[in-house]
């Protein structure tokens, strides 16, 4: 049972990082290419970045087409991610694929993904995260599995 509840509080803790975005997005990158739709399409060496959130890929489309369901894709091998948590501790990821949408909090990080925080890492086919209900769900594909590697003294133990 100790083990569990080491493992839901670092998924906990690093839900957190995502939560203090911003209402812009700055976005560098080497080409950038405004489609007929609206959407602003980011080529090589992407630089993005929203609040505490910063993502590295080398394409990012932030979809726009429709003001009710803006969000943002990126492309990488791997896609960087790189926050910070509530307590201000640092927070990184990567995988190939990701999917940021701000009204609902939702990241999602595809193949390959991979999340640390203080030396514990999260690794699966797919991690979803909220920035708003601070929940972590990471889910295998058919043939591979979830794997978590926690030290304990390094998760911070809230006092009683």
């Amino acid at each position: 049972m100790k083990g569990y509840l080491i493992i839901l509080f670092f998924i906990t803790c690093s839900a957190n990082a995502l939560e203090t975005t911003s209402n812009k997005y700055t976005i560098d990158s080497d080409s950038q290419l405004i489609l007929s739709n609206g959407n602003v399409k980011a080529v090589g060496h992407v630089h993005a970045v929203s609040g505490d959130m910063t993502i590295d890929a080398e394409e990012a489309i932030y979809h726009r087409e429709n003001p009710n369901d803006t969000y943002i894709t990126a492309t990488g091998n791997p896609i960087k991610y790189i926050g910070i948590t509530e307590d201000g501790k640092p927070f990184s990821g990567n995988s190939k694929k990701l999917k940021y949408t701000p009204e609902t909090g939702e990241v999602i990080l595809t193949d390959e993904a991979f999340v640390q925080q203080d030396g514990n890492t999260l690794s699966a086919e797919v991690i979803t995260y909220n920035t708003i209900t601070k929940k972590m769900i990471a889910s295998a594909v058919p043939g591979k599995r979830v794997r978590s590697v926690i030290y304990p003294d390094k998760v911070s133990q809230k006092k009683k």
